[in-house]
């Protein structure tokens, strides 16, 4: 048996180099994705035990509403606890509390993750081409024929886990969540977002009646109420009587 045609090793070749392509940019697409969740939520903390973020403040932000749309949770803070937070200049300038969103299905199911998806299975699609045409039209030993099978077989191997997300797609959403509808800002059945003019009213409501608010405690303040050595003092120790 002769060896393979120079045309067969270079489409087989060529179909290998789309594959890696196609992988290293599904690859990369998903590595974006984490260093782009990474930058929304900056140093808080997600607690799954209770669906929750937990802030450098040790405040917490719960669930809000579903965006059905692009499936995602959107967490906010309490306007009370922000509002007097030591913090709140670098972390929510907004008069608002802060708020955060969680992908409800893991990469590639968001919008970013099927495009970079799409594209790769794209790639690949046109490496499963190339190897089937020349083996349909242009094999004309056995050698051709076990070279373009393998690298068939190949290509199919790595295109598959690719489309595998077409036919996995997830469905529902949090039942217990208020949802958003859509093309709107704010969810259905929520109440918008307070000025801060409209919580400070609330709170000398409150002030007035007598309610006893209660007052967060936050992380800097028992950092700067910690008592600390400074560098060539020490501790008064008082003497036994």
């Amino acid at each position: 048996m002769s060896p393979p045609s120079t045309a067969v090793v270079l489409v087989c070749l060529y179909a290998a180099c789309l594959l890696v392509v196609a992988v290293l940019f599904d690859r990369l697409g998903a590595r974006s994705a984490l260093r782009s969740a990474a930058w929304r939520t900056g140093n808080f903390i997600y607690h799954e035990d209770a669906d929750a973020w937990r802030c450098h403040e040790d405040q917490w932000l719960w669930p809000a509403s579903f965006d059905p749309d692009k499936r995602v949770i959107r967490y906010a803070g309490q306007h009370a606890i922000c509002g007097r937070c030591p913090a709140k200049a670098e972390c929510s300038p907004t008069p608002g509390p802060r708020e955060l969103t969680r992908q409800v299905d893991p990469w590639p199911h968001s919008e970013a993750g099927r495009f970079h998806r799409g594209v790769s299975l794209a790639i690949a699609a046109v490496a499963l081409m190339m190897v089937l045409v020349m083996l349909l039209f242009g094999a004309t030993d056995g050698a051709d024929v076990i070279l373009l099978v393998a690298a068939l077989a190949l290509t199919a191997a790595v295109g598959i886990p690719l489309a595998r997300h077409l036919w996995n797609t997830p469905d529902g959403f949090p039942q217990h969540l208020v949802q958003e509808a859509s093309g709107a800002g704010d969810p259905v059945g929520a109440p918008g977002p307070l000025a801060t003019a409209d919580v400070d009213a609330v709170l000398a409501r409150h002030r007035r009646a007598g309610t006893q608010l209660p007052t967060p405690r936050y992380r800097s303040d028992r950092l700067s109420n910690t008592p600390s050595d400074t560098p060539g003092e020490r501790p008064t120790q008082q003497r036994k009587a």
